[in-house]
């Protein structure tokens, strides 16, 4: 969690003010990127929410965009007392770093309008392939349920 936590505050860096999201916003857009799986199950449980921060590590490392962050974090750890993640806050952090992760393959737009809220996703890479976003949109679903579909 702390590599997480530390990998989350240097990717927030790398993209700017402009990709900074509330937790609500995050939520919701963790929701409609990846529905219908339940990202609440995971964020609100601690065990889960592990489980999936280890996912998500191992995405990370593997991910070009993501691993010249990661690598040097995760070969020197933050201690302890470099940075604190209690047990309550575990999905915090996970929720966090997944939609920053996220948030290296696309822009999350929000739009609100009549007391809705719709979220657009568009890729950052103009030439990517266009299964990309399906690909993106399988990886952050397994990483919060352990499988390409909710309902396995």
């Amino acid at each position: 969690m702390l590599v997480l936590q530390e990998l989350t505050e240097v990717l927030r860096d790398a993209l700017g003010p402009d990709a900074q999201l509330t937790e609500s916003e995050a939520r919701d857009a963790l929701r409609a990127l990846t529905a219908p799986a339940d990202p609440e199950s995971v964020l609100d449980d601690d065990a889960a929410a592990t489980a999936a921060a280890r996912r998500l590590l191992t995405v990370a490392l593997a991910d070009p965009d993501t691993a010249p962050f990661a690598e040097p974090i995760a070969a020197d750890p933050p201690a302890d007392d470099q940075l604190a993640v209690e047990a309550a806050v575990t999905g915090l952090v996970l929720l966090a770093a997944l939609v920053s992760w996220l948030q290296t393959k696309v822009d999350i737009k929000i739009h609100r309008k009549d007391g809705r809220t719709e979220f657009l996703f568009h890729l950052r890479k103009a030439a990517a392939d266009p299964d990309t976003l399906r690909s993106v949109t399988r990886t952050a679903t397994r990483v919060l349920t352990g499988s390409d579909t909710p309902e396995s």
